[in-house]
């Protein structure tokens, strides 16, 4: 590759990113977990009269003859808005007059399903099958930890995406231009050539403007496509700075699974670059308290 980084940016000049989220969960958020897991093992039961949440089955009469009909109040769901408000209330047996769907009808009231939370004890925690989880308090250690652990993985893999766009932006180059060019209308006919094989078409414009002809729709892509050219040079001085090498047994890897060359090269790099972004971000967020 002609193109080069002449000075590398230090990443740990990079600020964090404020929109980074917090990936330590509270009290509050461990609480609404344990109400989920209540409510996912909740047990059916059929009331007496309806209330919001519940479940309606309706006989009807009118446009929807001789149809059993679904009401479920307090979710407005398009078109049934005023048949949840007018079952509301109403027992077996009651008769209703309503719309749905801008249509009249006319609902009797057959069963109300009404869905409860299971009762959160150790006996619910026990019947999840977790391994030395048996307790509730147990399971709140366990959740708490679980969701931190997601959370942090995928602030981790913000940052890191942060912190390489910095990289990418805040590092000085020499640049081949006709190299750029070169790789940029490569890298385009590649990225058609997926529309392609996915049934999409990029002809097809945003609302409101032409169909994009072969130049514009080149050009489109070119433009996307030429901020990625620098990330090559950077992921190749980064790696440098960092003693990671494209070997013989990287070179076997990538050729066995179908790239050879620069561009074997090239993405070997870049995961290598992600990978030790991806650890920076997480001993940033794991000083973060």
């Amino acid at each position: 590759m002609k193109t080069k980084v002449t000075k590398l940016y230090d990443v740990d000049l990079i600020p964090t990113p404020e929109d980074i989220s917090d990936w330590h969960v509270d009290e509050e958020t461990v609480d609404g977990l344990l109400r989920t897991l209540a409510m996912q093992r909740s047990v059916e039961s059929e009331a007496g009269e309806v209330m919001t949440g519940d479940t309606v089955f309706c006989a009807a009469k009118g446009a929807l003859e001789d149809r059993t009909v679904l009401v479920y109040p307090g979710r407005n769901m398009p078109g049934a808005e005023a048949a949840e408000a007018a079952v509301l209330g109403r027992a077996p047996g009651d008769t209703v007059s309503t719309e749905i769907g801008g249509a009249a009808a006319v609902l009797t009231v057959k069963k109300i399903v009404r869905r409860a939370p299971a009762e959160l004890d150790d006996k619910l925690i026990q019947s999840e099958g977790i391994d030395g989880v048996d307790t509730v308090d147990a399971y709140r250690a366990y959740i708490k930890e679980k969701t931190e652990e997601q959370n942090r993985s995928l602030s981790a893999k913000h940052l890191s995406a942060a912190l390489r766009e910095e990289l990418i932006a805040r590092s000085e180059y020499d640049v081949d231009e006709a190299e750029r060019e070169t790789w940029t209308e490569n890298a385009a006919r590649e990225l058609l050539k997926m529309y392609e094989q996915e049934g999409i078409d990029p002809h097809v414009p945003e609302e409101g403007t032409d169909f994009l002809t072969d130049e514009q729709v080149m050009e489109n892509f070119k433009a996307q496509l030429r901020p990625q050219f620098l990330a090559l040079a950077m992921s190749r001085a980064f790696c440098e700075e960092r003693g990671i090498a494209f070997g013989e047994e990287e070179r076997k890897f990538y050729a066995d699974n179908g790239y050879a060359g620069e561009d074997a090269e090239g993405s070997f790099l870049d995961s290598k670059t992600w990978e030790v972004l991806y650890d920076i971000a997480l001993k940033r967020l794991e000083g973060a308290k």
